[in-house]
């Protein structure tokens, strides 16, 4: 069995989540996923057309195999200028295995969609809004009775 190195790993997950995300809209049809391109170990970038109610969109998707708040500034300044030159309605899109809520608020305050691998999303685009939030397993404490 051939086993995927850590780039091609993180963006058969991404685009996976992304899919599964965009599928759970019925207003939104997946029409083409332009092939990644590997920027580093560490990033992926990919660009999704999808059709909301005739109108066409235009994601632009960089996944990062860590999004931490302290390099998240630099990187979506950077994504968001590169969004600007492919289209005037692209919207650029951060995934991640983990965005913590300092790292959502600043992807909020940028106007850049999110989505992580534990289940937390924020994507606007045209007539679409999609949040979702997961929340962190709680595990039981069993306290015995003497």
């Amino acid at each position: 069995m051939k086993s995927l190195t850590p780039s091609a790993e993180l963006q058969t997950l991404a685009t996976e989540a992304l899919k599964s995300l965009l599928g759970q809209v019925s207003a939104i049809k997946l029409k083409e996923m332009l092939g990644a391109s590997t920027r580093s170990r560490n990033s992926v970038e990919f660009l999704v057309h999808v059709e909301v109610f005739g109108h066409s969109h235009l994601l632009a998707c960089e996944a990062r195999s860590s999004a931490e708040p302290s390099q998240l500034r630099t990187i979506l300044r950077r994504l968001c200028d590169h969004t600007a030159q492919l289209a005037a309605e692209a919207t650029p899109v951060i995934i991640a295995p983990f965005l913590s809520p300092e790292a959502q608020q600043l992807c909020k305050k940028c106007q850049t969609g999110f989505l992580d691998l534990e289940g937390n999303a924020r994507l606007a685009f045209g007539e679409v809004f999609i949040g979702k939030r997961s929340h962190p397993q709680h595990q039981s404490i069993l306290h015995k009775c003497a």
